[in-house]
């Protein structure tokens, strides 16, 4: 008897495996560092052996830690970077390493797009611009850089996707990812061979799988993809999600539900909606988990992930442990009124949405400030970059009652009243769970019909946690500063162009 759903959740930082009841419940998780290279400045990259093997370990570990029979799962969901780069050759063999939706080595080829007329031409085909981490300017890229390993290619994959072929070895496309890859008419949800060779990767438009949305099942674990991760051979493996995706659907947000807010790696926000966003305000235009419904979508890569980085430039890992640091860092922020420090951080280590070239950086460094000060300084900023893409987001849509809030920054209260008082609307936040794994959960749970549809499957499996309220005295303080702040980045975008 079929008791189980198993998410899978491959985010920048961690992979994730988790084991949930029909009913939204977790019965066991178990995570493993995802080991990210870094061969050069502005550079990502993952080893797609080792990401295979971090994704096998924690699915045993899961299975096995928990004690149930592989048998009773339903079926296996994986969430997964919409963009990126990955790839294998005609034997099945990996050409390279994968390239992260993260990486900046392509910004020469978005800048070019922009400067010859090629991004205004195509936007109302692919309902986006291009950015390095989209697979588009990666190819691009590869194709003059690395013009060997670009001949090699055989398919072309989503981190997901890559991921469903080790699993069960079809090689399929997803629809939602794939909306993101600049190489779909997102008009007739297809493949174009125009957009190919507009981008001057014409070679590559035939190397993708049949396009397979989220809630469909793509195939089933092989024999050798079951030793290897301890489930039984012949589990239904479904077409999993873009991790955003993955999360705004564990949040229990679909096309009649609020805003959403999600921290991380990526600053991420936005809404669900039936018809796309055309007016270029916004970032992005995907298709959704199933037919029908568009993620309208504004971010970059700037939002609580930092905290990481900020941590290692002030703290031995071998020396604390990390709950102890971060709770030291949010007593250290609760300790100044917002008021206290006209600090100013810039959290653009992979430059902004704006301005590709932009840094990060603390501005307005005095003698009296402290690591306190700094770390305030880090907390602000990823709230006020959440609240410049809300900002292009509220113009589309009535501002909204409410936002459903997610991710790293949940985990400290100091951070999400911060948030809810620059933000200055109530914030609805998740309960502490993994969402990606979840989210993966959900879709397997529909793909393998638990449930009829998506909407009924959020309704089963999720929950709302506390509200946080916006106080208006601290709201006011804050748009202050949120002004300053918007003014500062504008100011400092001429300087980037003196750094290489």
């Amino acid at each position: 008897m079929k008791k189980y759903l198993l998410g899978v959740d491959n985010g920048g930082t961690y992979i994730k495996a988790a084991l949930y009841d029909f009913k939204g419940k977790q019965i066991g998780i178990t995570k493993e560092y995802n080991e990210k290279i870094i061969p050069g400045i502005g550079m990502s990259e993952y080893n797609q052996d080792t990401l295979w093997q971090i994704n096998c370990n924690c699915i045993k570990n899961v299975i096995e830690g928990t004690g149930i029979d592989p048998n009773e799962i339903a079926c296996l969901g994986i969430s997964g970077q919409g963009c990126g780069f990955y790839a294998i050759d005609s034997k099945g063999q990996n050409i390279c390493n994968a390239i992260s939706s993260s990486d900046q080595r392509a910004v020469k080829y978005v800048e070019k797009w922009e400067k010859d007329g090629t991004s205004e031409k195509l936007f109302d085909l692919i309902f986006r611009y291009s950015t390095p981490g989209h697979i588009n300017a990666i190819l691009a890229w590869l194709k003059d850089n690395e013009p060997d390993n670009y001949d090699k290619i055989a398919y072309l994959f989503s981190m997901k996707d890559f991921l469903i072929y080790r699993l069960t070895g079809e090689v399929v496309s997803g629809y939602g990812c794939q909306s993101a890859s600049c190489l779909m008419n997102m008009n007739t949800n297809e493949f174009d061979k125009n957009l190919a060779d507009a981008f001057g990767i014409q070679e590559v438009i035939d190397k993708f799988g049949p396009l397979k949305w989220d809630i469909e099942i793509c195939g089933y674990i092989t024999d050798e993809a079951a030793d290897l991760c301890g489930c039984m051979s012949g589990t239904p493996v479904c077409g999993g999600c873009h991790d955003v995706v993955a999360s705004i659907i564990a949040m229990g947000v679909d096309n009649s539900a609020p805003f959403f807010v999600i921290t991380g790696t990526h600053a991420i926000n936005g809404y669900i909606s039936d018809t796309p966003i055309l007016d270029k305000s916004v970032l992005s235009t995907e298709l959704f988990a199933f037919p029908g419904g568009y993620m309208i979508e504004d971010s970059f890569p700037a939002s609580s992930g930092i905290l990481e980085w900020v941590i290692d430039l002030f703290y031995s890992r071998e020396e604390k442990t990390l709950t102890d640091i971060y709770n030291e860092i949010n007593q250290m922020v609760d300790s100044i009124s917002p008021d206290e420090s006209d600090l100013i951080f810039l959290p653009y280590l992979n430059g902004q949405r704006d301005n590709l070239k932009a840094r990060g950086t603390w501005i307005g460094l005095l003698p009296h400030h402290t690591k306190a000060h700094m770390f305030r300084a880090v907390y602000e900023a990823v709230a006020f970059t959440h609240m410049r893409h809300l900002e292009n987001l509220f113009n589309n849509r009535t501002k909204p009652e409410m936002i459903r809030m997610a991710g790293g920054a949940t985990n400290s209260t100091v951070w999400i009243q911060l948030f809810a008082d620059v933000i200055d609307i109530p914030l609805h936040v998740v309960p502490k769970e993994e969402m990606g794994t979840k989210g993966a959960a959900i879709v397997a749970a529909v793909s393998a019909k638990i449930y009829p549809d998506v909407k009924t499957a959020i309704s089963n499996m999720t929950s709302v946690g506390k509200v946080f309220e916006p106080r208006q005295d601290f709201s006011a303080i804050y748009q202050k500063k949120y002004l300053r702040f918007k003014s500062i980045v504008n100011k400092t975008d001429s300087i980037w162009t003196d750094f290489n």
